[in-house]
């Protein structure tokens, strides 16, 4: 499979969303060059042919990775998509165990089921047997992308291209919050009664890139159908540097770990959202998994089609 080009990508994202007057950037993207800096990270391990590889989760029980291939297109229902895995030594893997999707992208496992972001449903995996076993569709949806579940079970899903958050509410995916304030909502993480959700930025372009920076954002949660009040969305950091960001986990010492998918970052961002270190990855960094029991970071690469992973100190 060939590596995928952001610029062919920035024309499905124009048709996606109907935008006649995006055009790309005034340089040909052809020979647009993201710059990314920072502390180089040395490979523990990389397994390579997959299918354009959006996101990493870890399943603890059964030790190995979970795989979201979205096979080129990552905004159309064309059913081509699919789930892999990689043990957790990273020497096997299968590239396409569950099929049967069309373009997913976030992952998260409670229990014993594995919950998929695909366009315009969240899908439902059994792990026992890799069966599907729910669908829930979000028609309105335009993307949607990442995925957090919550201690006590509730779902949530950010909708990237129509700036919304939706949560799975008695068998129906709901629109919970539908606010530009959003900003492009990309990876999300509960933790203490808040949704944290790394923001791509506002007004995206057709190569990808923003007309304002991404940041850290969070909305308080509640138990129930409780709708938060768009004046809710918080910010964090004061965008002082650019960034497109992607994957999100929390990290040690009440620290963030977050993704520039263009540049090809990992960032170490504090409480605040600032940033206090940045790490040098490739770009198409996407949704990583962060391991707290092995400090390992687990990365797919979209535009490269590998999983890589790389130890933090």
């Amino acid at each position: 499979m060939k590596n995928t080009s952001l610029k062919t990508l920035g024309n499905t994202l124009t048709a996606a969303l109907s935008l006649s007057a995006i055009t790309l950037a005034s340089n040909a993207f052809a020979s647009y060059t993201f710059e990314g800096t920072g502390t180089e990270l040395k490979p523990v391990w990389e397994v390579s042919g997959f299918k354009t590889p959006e996101s990493v989760v870890y399943d603890s029980q059964r030790q190995q990775y979970y795989v979201a291939n979205i096979n080129d297109n990552p905004m159309t229902a064309d059913g081509n998509g699919s789930i892999g895995l990689i043990k957790q030594d990273g020497k096997s893997s299968v590239i396409e165990w569950v099929k049967g999707l069309s373009s997913p992208k976030g992952l998260e496992i409670k229990g014993n089921k594995l919950y998929v972001a695909d366009v315009h449903e969240l899908v439902v995996i059994n792990l026992d047997d890799a069966s599907i076993i729910a669908r829930y569709p979000a028609p309105k949806s335009k993307v949607l992308n990442g995925i957090a579940i919550s201690d006590s079970g509730q779902v949530f899903v950010s909708d990237w291209a129509g700036n919304a958050l939706y949560q799975l509410q008695d068998g129906e995916l709901i629109n919970w919050l539908d606010s530009s304030r959003l900003e492009s909502p990309n990876g999300l993480y509960v933790s203490n009664n808040y949704l944290y959700i790394a923001a791509w930025g506002a007004d995206i372009q057709a190569d990808f890139t923003t007309l304002t920076s991404g940041n850290l954002k969070r909305v308080a949660i509640t138990e129930g159908s409780q709708i938060p009040q768009t004046s809710k969305v918080e910010n964090l950091g004061d965008k002082a540097s650019w960034q497109n960001l992607d994957g999100l986990h929390a990290y040690q010492d009440n620290n963030w770990l977050t993704t520039d998918f263009l540049k090809g970052q990992l960032l170490n961002m504090n409480a605040q959202g600032d940033i206090e270190a940045i790490y040098k990855l490739e770009p198409g960094s996407a949704d990583f998994y962060y391991r707290k029991d092995n400090h390992l970071v687990i990365v797919p690469y979209f535009m490269s089609n590998k999983v890589v992973a790389y130890r933090l100190d």
